[in-house]
């Protein structure tokens, strides 16, 4: 049973300013885990030979001494190692376990080191989107913080107060400053799990993270049917995001990476068959005339292993495949603008509102929450109930102006 701890630049993962990430490398039992040290380097300033930063780094003001820290650290980790070989523990715990009992003891692990390990980590189980979330909140305390790296019990009440502040400042919206703060609580609550910090330091308990109402995203039903009198060339971009559009209001929902993912072989007895990617919950939905006239558009000549949908075309790479998903969001996003101006629809047609008008439709005709929930794929109907939340005002409008009109 051998553990080995490396230095290594992990090429795996190349930022958008083509650096790589320098990170610690564990080895036990043939399986691999990684520590990210909170540097990325440009290959050419790294030394592979010699496990060392290259004098040509510009990233620090000291070369000499970011390599006599980046050792410590490896000398640190083997120690944590032989300990555990000397007791005879290691022999009982995973890779993982070792990485943590590392980590534990590394007091002053920093955020970046500590939130950079967990977006790999994720990358590793294919989790991308849930990566990038948490790389975007990363990147946006980075430069609040102009790029110094800190310690959890610098993050503080204090802190999160002045990087609101600092948000609010820069103009973005109170829900998107929202998004970064959940996501600071969950990487804060992740390192005292892992003994990083103490609970008792906790930021969180008098810090209220402020939210407001998202503008409604649904449309009516004589909205859906001027996109379905719609008649674009066959073939173009908008002529592929009308029928997206449909599919997914005519499937119950279904979002664009599920709709991305579906293969022939989904298509099952006259029912589509599938797994959601985010919640992971299984569905299965009943294949309709209007499902089945779209799915007729595409399926000719697919073999069961095919996407039925143009949308995913580097097929076999998780990465590649998550790049290709957002990608062509980005292009069906637009062609839905497009869609709304030629056809006259003054309401904002984004990939969700399929989404969303399928459920405030379904409850104007009566459908209870607990079944939309359940056909939208909701972990409990409180989601549910965001997304009708303009619901009742509207009836309450019409029901008004039938009574005074």
């Amino acid at each position: 049973m051998s553990t080995n701890i490396r230095i290594v630049l992990d090429t795996r993962f190349e930022k958008v300013d083509q650096t790589y990430p320098l990170i610690i490398r564990i080895s036990h039992n043939r399986r691999n885990v990684s520590i990210p040290l909170g540097y990325s380097l440009l290959e050419k300033d790294w030394n592979e030979q010699s496990k060392e930063v290259k004098s040509s780094f510009k990233g620090v003001s000291n070369v000499t001494r970011l390599n006599k820290l980046i050792q410590q650290k490896k000398i640190n980790a083997m120690d944590i190692v032989n300990q555990l070989q000397d007791s005879g523990e290691i022999e009982n715990l995973t890779v993982k376990e070792i990485k943590s009992r590392i980590i534990s003891q590394q007091s002053e692990q920093t955020v970046f080191s500590f939130t950079e390990q967990l977006i790999a980590e994720l990358k590793d189980a294919g989790r991308y989107g849930y990566a990038r979330s948490i790389n975007n909140t990363l990147q946006a305390i980075r430069k609040f913080s102009s790029a110094k790296d800190f310690t959890f019990k610098q993050l503080n009440y204090q802190f999160l107060t002045k990087f609101e502040n600092s948000c609010l400042k820069d103009g973005l919206k109170i829900n998107s400053i929202a998004v970064y703060m959940r996501t600071t609580k969950m990487i804060y609550n992740r390192a005292i799990k892992a003994g990083i910090v103490k609970r008792e330091l906790y930021p969180f308990l008098g810090f209220t993270i402020k939210t407001t109402k998202t503008m409604k995203r649904a449309v009516r039903r004589e909205v859906i049917e001027l996109i379905e009198k719609f008649e674009p060339a066959v073939n173009t971009r908008i002529w592929h995001a009308k029928n997206y559009f449909l599919f997914s209001f005519y499937a119950m929902g279904i979002n664009f990476a599920d709709l991305a993912r579906l293969k022939k072989s989904n298509i099952v007895e006259g029912r589509l068959e599938f797994t959601r990617q985010k919640t992971k919950k299984d569905y299965s939905i009943k294949v309709n005339k209007a499902i089945q006239e779209i799915l007729d558009l595409y399926c000719t000549n697919k073999q069961e292993d095919d996407y039925i949908f143009p949308i995913i075309t580097r097929a076999g790479n998780r990465e590649l495949e998550y790049r290709d998903v957002s990608e062509k969001r980005k292009i069906y996003n637009q062609m839905l603008k497009e869609i709304a101006n030629l056809c006259g629809i003054e309401s904002n047609l984004t990939s969700y509102v399929a989404r969303h008008s399928w459920a405030t439709i379904a409850k104007r005709k009566g459908v209870p929450v607990a079944a939309i929930s359940e056909g939208m794929g909701h972990g409990d109907v409180k989601t549910t109930e965001i997304y009708l939340d303009s619901f009742d005002k509207e009836v309450l409008d019409d029901f008004n102006d039938l009574i005074t009109g």
